[in-house]
């Protein structure tokens, strides 16, 4: 799948950036469980709206023409949909809150590279 390299790469990166930013929960009375949460929302969280495109360029089950409008329908609708929860979750759920603000933050450096990074061979 074109541009899952750099996906994966950014989602490590703010995995990086969430460890520093919020040492209180990572470095606390549950760490080891605390840091794989935070690092499988980072990753999760990077690559889910390609999830379609995925489909697609692992099993070739459905043509192009029909899993393109749900990417589309995932970039364009249900991102900042989801976004939006996260951020609301993140003021309702203290104890968990970078988990949310890290996946939401994921999701808005997702739809930033894909609409200034050319992901065609990337890395591939």
């Amino acid at each position: 799948m074109p541009g899952a390299l750099i996906h994966l790469a950014t989602g490590a990166a703010l995995y990086l950036i969430g460890y520093v930013i919020f040492t209180s929960y990572t470095t606390g009375e549950h760490r080891l469980k605390h840091n794989l949460l935070l690092l499988l929302a980072c990753i999760i969280f990077s690559m889910a709206p390609d999830f379609f495109l995925g489909i697609y360029y692992l099993t070739h089950l459905e043509p192009a023409v029909v899993l393109m409008p749900l990417q589309v329908l995932t970039h364009h609708v249900i991102t900042p949909v989801v976004i939006g929860i996260l951020f609301l979750v993140s003021f309702v759920d203290q104890k968990r809150r970078p988990l949310w603000l890290m996946g939401a933050t994921a999701l808005i450096v997702h739809i930033l590279m894909d609409l200034f990074i050319n992901e065609t061979n990337f890395l591939w």
